[in-house]
């Protein structure tokens, strides 16, 4: 298990960069808005020609904003990570108003016309989805449908139905009257293209409702005999529910045949229709896709052209259910403007074709390289080779064993018959020698990738409390093995019971497998079932955390599909199946064939108990077991790992630093003992395995037997180094770090051995490194090794890669420590790009990216921003993780940062105490996490004037953390400063000084004289002893300030600023008024290199200077400071704060770091 290190951003309440929220004024609008919000586009265009006064009034209504899109400044690179050149550019204003007049005039619109209202709305669009203004972007879709609609093309026109069946959601009942209308018109003119006969509107409209009715009466069936079922069904009772829902479904389908075959009349030749995937294996929901083809008697043009006028007919009723998600309708504008339909509640719809490399298993097939309406024998092709001998596999990897399992439909059985002949001889074609291509298919093709996508991983530190997807986690893996079991075995049977039973009756499975993996197919066909029912949609997400941590809110749990303890019991049980089974299918597939015959899903051992636990966030449970497992295998180096693993999550740092130094011992000694390399060792081990590796079978028998030896400790020397790395980040983690750099670089220096400089791993070692120097202060070195990181990974995956994201994001860390907001702020938003790109919209990884790029904006006072992507971060981690998980408790504290950031005290405090209720649940009193909520919320009691609740919420935090941390390190420093500026408040000087030196005294320790929060120390103590009028104290530790911080980031920086200010209240004490002058004007100086004029920092040091000229006597200069300040804190103030800012530098060191 790799512990790689890849930090991201912390928040800390920085009083020191606090801004006053915006007031809200209510103004009552003019008469005149009111009368021309009602005003179409046509009639609001004429009212603003009247005169200047009504042109500024039009101008203020929603239609008006919504179509004049010129004024809206978007930074698309930085919002949504669409490259430059996929923003189409504006079109003027007046011809969009032409275009919109003549949508209203019902004008055919010319393909120019049509192209520059397509590119108004695309942008306009996604100007709405970005402002989550709902009512906006439901406008824009619907006006995108009648741009597509007026193309008299069935494709085109059948997105346009998919646009108006969007524009439905949440629109009135007569918005829904008029977008109906442009519907059935849509249907007639696609009717009309098809060659069918004229659409009779009172029977499309009736179609329209019923098949929605009837769906929708099936589906309140099948949920009643769900309830009926129980918790606990047996295998046959899901079996037959399953076979119920088949038929169903079929029927249903078949409706919608008829209903398009009614309107085009009947079909020129013979055909079947036969169903794919979940339909064929009987284990479709009333919710899953229609995966479908055509087998045709006669291959001719014009019967063709019948069957694919048929299909988009019976797409139209499909599209018409209502949930069909835009992206699978593959419409370009929107994909250029990566455009998310979270609306639409994904159901029954066509197999989609907006994913790509996918089957796409309907009759229109992908549209470029094939179509599903063929001759039984033509269709069989697609499972072995093209007219041109190609492989069907290599153009489209997954079709070929898609197509081999199918049910008949309707139509004419014997061309299904046909087709089966057909598909089993292509199977038998020799592909290599040896092997043909059913053997190949079976035991090669995208096995790697299913293994590594299926992979359960249990010890994945990132999916510890993951929200569960029952169809990837349970569900994909055993019909895809046992796919390629039946294939392999020329099992006849396409649905998965009975491909169990007849794998039984061959002999490949034992009785107690068959019976063991139907249970296991059970319980995941059950839990997929309940919780489509649940969602009344394709949403597979299980919250495993929500009721056995106490979480009982029932709006969370009617949100999420929880798991009660008796359903993580048949979790556990589907593990208890699955690991053995996935390990026996890899041997079975690579040439054991009694692998499965040997298969025991009785005894499963500790370690693979621990897992599953651990998996399901139960870490108390999971570490029982792996003490279990390591009493009986106690030189087992991975088990002690994991132990290391649990005890640093759990905050017991010696305990974990202490497993992993045994698991190394164990690791290097068996190394020692099993290799013998001899002249090997001189050599570069990547280079000499590559050499033999080329050799291949020309080798000699000595030198192949030095290959799989060579092979075989770069395996286990690879472990070790991971080793080296986990133990690092635990040093690191206890606030070693000087034991943490040192481990690091032996890892570093060994990798470099081994592997050279380009590899994988030494960038690891580099990115790791980066980030204990990041946290020892040493940013220049941190910032060349992650460099260095970040040259090789670019040069070994390209641009487009997650460490290549991971490497920009901790850069654009580094250069926010140094001061650079800008320079961080382009790298943490091209970390985002890459991200966005790869994970698309929803994923952990993308929510980091907003939650630091959220911690900049804070950074440079723009906290309208920094609460903006800290909610977008928020929206992602609640769809990946659920209400109840350490992700969740960490984005309420970012919220909490935020919102008292802007002064809301009362919302941070609501946030901060919704994280502590979580991480309470998950991991008791005592923790790193509830140690943080502790400090957070007395930071707010502090600010609220609250001081006696303050220290005791620091004395908790500070207890929490001697416990876990002892004496010497940087969070205790940190409580001591927190209780220091607690008592500063109280006027207990003396306490304050205590606690101060007590937070030097410790930082010295951890760090040594030469760091940022020795420098923090040093200011913070200067600060006291201004209050006690020891000036030349505070003149001698601010002082320090200045040397170390200098040093550190160069004259322009934010402490620098905080250093000046404070130098110069010393003298403005001392009555050198002309050196105080001096000293807080370098202060604003740098303050507004640094941000922008409407700054706190800067009307903090205004008003310093208005106050330092009045003691001059400078009326005139002191009042124009006076005024820039009260100028700047009027735009800046809420009506919950006051600003304090560099008047109360010390306050941002009182605060602890808590993780996002």
């Amino acid at each position: 298990m790799s512990l790689e290190s890849s930090p991201i951003s912390s928040y800390v309440f920085t009083e020191s960069k606090e801004i006053e929220k915006r007031k809200q004024l209510c103004v009552k609008p003019h008469p005149y808005v009111e009368i021309f919000e009602k005003l179409g586009c046509k009639d609001l265009y004429q009212a603003s020609l009247v005169c200047k006064e009504w042109k500024q009034l039009t101008e203020q209504t929603s239609l008006w904003q919504m179509f004049n899109v010129e004024k809206l400044n978007i930074n698309f690179q930085e919002e949504t990570q669409v490259d430059d050149q996929e923003v189409p550019s504006l079109i003027p204003k007046s011809e969009l108003e032409a275009v919109i007049e003549s949508l209203e005039n019902d004008k055919i619109l010319s393909e120019e016309e049509i192209k520059e209202v397509k590119d108004a709305y695309k942008l306009s669009l996604q100007i709405a989805a970005l402002k989550k203004k709902v009512n906006q972007e439901r406008l824009f879709i619907e006006k995108l449908g009648d741009v597509y609609s007026s193309k008299e093309i069935p494709k085109i026109l059948l997105q346009a139905v998919g646009l108006y069946n969007y524009a439905l959601h949440d629109s009135t009942v007569g918005e829904q009257k008029i977008i109906k209308r442009k519907l059935l018109k849509a249907e007639n003119l696609l009717t009309k293209l098809c060659k069918g006969k004229p659409a009779n509107i009172s029977i499309a409209k009736k179609q329209f409702g019923d098949n929605r009715e009837v769906l929708k009466k099936l589906r309140e069936g099948i949920k009643e005999k769900i309830q009926a079922l129980g918790s606990d069904p047996s295998s046959e009772e899901v079996r037959m529910l399953y076979k119920e829902i088949a038929l169903g479904m079929k029927d249903y389908f078949k409706t919608l045949v008829n209903q398009a075959i009614d309107v085009l009349g009947p079909a020129p030749c013979e055909y079947a229709m036969i169903g794919f995937g979940s339909l064929a294996r009987e284990e479709m929901t009333p919710y899953s896709d229609l995966e479908f083809g055509i087998l045709i008697q006669e291959d001719s043009k014009d019967n063709k052209k019948y069957f694919k006028r048929l299909t988009a007919l019976i797409h139209l009723k499909v599209i018409n259910i209502g949930e069909t998600l835009l992206p699978a309708l593959n419409i370009p504008c929107l994909k250029a403007i990566n455009f998310f339909d979270d609306v639409t509640l994904r159901g029954l719809a066509f197999d989609g074709e907006g994913v790509e490399g996918k089957g796409c298993k309907t009759p229109f097939g992908n549209r470029h390289t094939f179509e599903l309406i063929q001759t039984p024998e033509k269709m069989a092709q697609y499972i072995g080779k093209d007219e041109k001998g190609r492989w069907w596999h290599q153009e489209e990897p997954h079709l070929p064993m898609e197509l081999l399992t199918f049910t008949h439909l309707l139509g004419d059985e014997e061309l299904t018959k046909q087709y089966r002949h057909h598909a089993q001889r292509a199977l038998e074609i020799p592909y290599q020698v040896g092997l043909t291509l059913r053997q190949y298919l079976a035991k090669y093709h995208l096995v790697r990738e299913d293994r590594i996508t299926f992979n359960p991983s249990l010890q994945d530190p990132d999916k510890q409390g993951l929200l569960f997807k029952v169809k990837n986690d349970f569900y994909r893996f055993p019909h895809l093995a046992l796919d390629r079991l039946a294939l392999l075995k020329e099992v006849a049977a396409s649905d998965t019971f009975t491909r169990i039973t007849q794998l039984k009756d061959k002999g490949v499975l034992t009785d107690n497998a068959a019976e063991k993996l139907s249970e296991w197919m059970s319980i995941a066909l059950f839990m997929r079932l309940k919780t489509y029912s649940h969602y009344k949609a394709q949403r597979e997400m299980m919250n495993p955390l929500l009721k056995p941590f106490g979480f009982e809110d029932p709006k969370l749990v009617e949100k999420q599909f929880t798991l009660d303890l008796a359903a993580l019991k048949k979790i556990k049980k589907i593990y208890h199946i699955f690991i053995p089974f996935y390990q026996a299918v890899k041997e079975f597939l690579a040439g054991n064939e009694n692998a499965l015959k040997s298969l025991d899903v009785k005894n499963i051992s500790t370690k693979t108990q621990g897992d599953i636990a651990l998996r399901i966030f139960q870490q108390k449970k999971a570490k029982k077991f792996y003490k279990l497992a390591q009493e009986k295998n106690p030189e087992d180096a991975d088990i002690l790992v994991v132990l290391g693993y649990i005890y640093k999550g759990q905050g017991k740092l010696d305990k974990a630093a202490k497993k992993i130094e045994q698991a190394l011992k164990i690791r290097s000694q068996f190394l020692c003992k099993n290799y013998s390399l001899g002249k090997a060792c001189n050599k570069n081990f990547a280079a000499l395995y590559r050499e033999l590796a080329k050799l291949g079978n020309a080798a000699k028998p000595s030198r192949k037997a030095d290959f799989i030896k060579l092979k075989l400790f770069l395996e286990d020397y690879s472990i070790i180094a991971t080793y080296y790395n986990n133990l690092a980040t635990i040093y690191q983690a206890h606030g070693k770090l000087g034991k943490a750099a040192a481990i690091g670089e032996k890892a570093l220096k060994a990798d470099l051995q081994f592997w050279g400089k380009n590899h994988p791993h030494v960038a690891r070692t580099y990115n790791n490194l980066g980030t204990i120097y990041q946290e020892q202060g040493k940013l220049g070195q941190a910032a060349e090794y992650v460099k260095k990181a970040l040259t090789i990974n670019t040069k070994l995956f390209g641009g487009n890669h997650p460490t290549v994201a991971r490497d920009y994001n901790n850069l654009g860390q580094i250069y926010q420590d140094q001061g650079k907001l800008e320079e961080a702020a382009k790298h943490i938003i091209k970390a985002l790009d890459i991200n966005h790109k790869l994970f698309g919209k929803y994923h952990p990884r993308i929510a980091t990216g907003w939650n630091n790029l959220g911690a900049i904006y804070q950074e440079q006072g723009n906290l309208d921003k920094a609460a903006e992507s800290v909610q977008k971060a928020f929206a992602i981690d609640l769809k990946v993780f659920g209400e109840s998980h350490p992700t969740i408790a960490r984005n309420h504290n970012n919220l909490a940062g935020v919102y008292q950031g802007q002064g809301n005290l009362g919302k941070a405090a609501e946030q901060i105490n919704k994280a502590l209720d979580i991480n309470l649940k998950l991991f008791g009193d005592n923790h790193a996490s509830v140690a943080d909520c502790y400090t957070n919320l007395g930071v707010i009691y502090q600010k609220q004037g609250s001081i006696e609740k303050a220290i005791g919420y620091f004395k908790k935090a500070l207890t929490i953390e001697h416990k876990l941390f002892g004496e010497n390190h940087a969070s205790i420093a940190l409580d001591y400063n927190n209780l220091s500026q607690s008592y500063e408040e109280q006027r207990q000087l003396e306490q304050a000084l205590e606690c101060s030196k007590k937070a030097l005294a410790i930082d010295l320790e951890v760090f040594g004289e030469n760091h940022p929060s020795v420098a923090r120390d040093y200011n913070n103590l200067g600060i006291i002893y201004l209050a006690q009028d020891n000036l030349e104290e505070a003149f001698k530790h601010i002082s320090k300030t200045y040397t170390i911080n200098c040093k550190f980031f160069g004259e322009i920086h934010p402490w620098m600023a905080i250093y000046y200010n404070n130098l110069g209240k010393i003298y403005q004490k001392q009555g050198n008024l002309g050196l105080a002058a001096e000293y807080v004007e370098k202060s604003l100086a740098i303050a507004l290199r640094l941000f922008n004029e409407n700054h706190p920092d800067v009307a903090n040091c205004y008003n310093n200077l208005g106050l330092i000229y009045q003691a001059q006597g400078n009326q005139q200069k002191a009042a124009e400071c006076t005024d820039k300040a009260r100028a700047i804190n009027l735009k800046l103030s809420s009506e919950s704060s006051s600003t304090e800012t560099l008047d109360d530098c010390n306050l941002d060191t009182s605060n602890k770091n808590t993780e996002i």
